[in-house]
């Protein structure tokens, strides 16, 4: 798709939802948007379609490579930018934020949706739509949107869901990141951000609490460190109790010992 920019216009819109614009376009490094300083109210939807963009969200940029999208209003507290970023987008009136559930979300579109999104924006792209029209096609896609949206997100939920329950039941055993990553079929990376913003740990991490607070009730059963580091799925003693006294500020022979004042 070569580049373009579609932009629909009307005397009377009689506050319709409507598509505001559409195109397929590409960065440059004079390609800089901060949404923070656009006056205009809308609703963007833009999809990479290859290299790569980045959004920025405060202080946490967030890198938008392929079948990435963010859904967003405008004005917003973000920017985006990017000099190898080949994308589409859609803008939707201002009059349609009542049906956005988030000022933002960044999500990976399947290529089936992305596919039906092309179809669109050419279908569209030298069509004179009505009024009418444009408010007819302008809330079937953003409801198209909007449940892609939410599958996606809910399918990368379903998953970080199964991984913490993998590693609930099975914290004994020996798990990398790579051994869940294969599993999971997801990058370490997408693995880690994912977890990370359901749990608010890495799942590595995670699984080191999980083993520390299985190890309590045996050393409190009087077991021996190098048996309890074992048995929670630690490689040696002095690691166990290494990650032990991180995550407790003592160490496990001192916590066995502290028995003594109950009995």
């Amino acid at each position: 798709m070569q580049n373009f920019v579609r932009q629909f216009h009307y005397i009377d819109d009689r506050h319709l939802p409507l598509i505001r614009g559409i195109g397929v376009g590409q960065g440059s490094i004079h390609y800089d948007w901060d949404a923070r300083n656009r006056k205009e109210q809308l609703i963007v939807l833009q999809v990479t379609l290859r290299g790569q963009g980045f959004i920025q969200i405060g202080d946490k940029t967030v890198t938008l490579t392929q079948n990435k999208a963010f859904f967003a209003k405008i004005p917003g507290n973000y920017r985006y930018f990017g000099e190898d970023w080949h994308f589409l987008f859609v803008e939707f009136s201002g009059s349609m934020l009542q049906w956005l559930d988030t000022s933002i979300t960044i999500v990976e579109l399947s290529e089936t949706f992305i596919e039906l999104l092309r179809r669109f924006i050419l279908d569209v792209k030298t069509q004179e739509l009505t009024v009418t029209q444009n408010a007819k096609a302008a809330f079937s896609l953003f409801l198209d949107i909007k449940e892609e949206v939410q599958k996606e997100t809910q399918q990368k939920t379903d998953i970080i869901e199964t991984v913490k329950k993998y590693i609930d039941e099975h914290y004994f055993e020996d798990i990398s990141l790579e051994f869940l990553s294969e599993k999971y079929e997801l990058s370490k990376y997408k693995l880690i951000r994912q977890f990370e913003v359901a749990y608010n740990s890495p799942p590595i991490h995670y699984l080191k609490k999980v083993r520390i607070l299985h190890s309590l009730s045996l050393l409190w059963e009087d077991n021996a460190v190098d048996i309890v580091a074992k048995s929670v799925g630690f490689s040696t003693g002095n690691y166990f109790s290494k990650v032990f006294k991180k995550e407790m500020g003592i160490s496990p022979s001192e916590y066995k010992n502290r028995k003594s004042r109950y009995y």
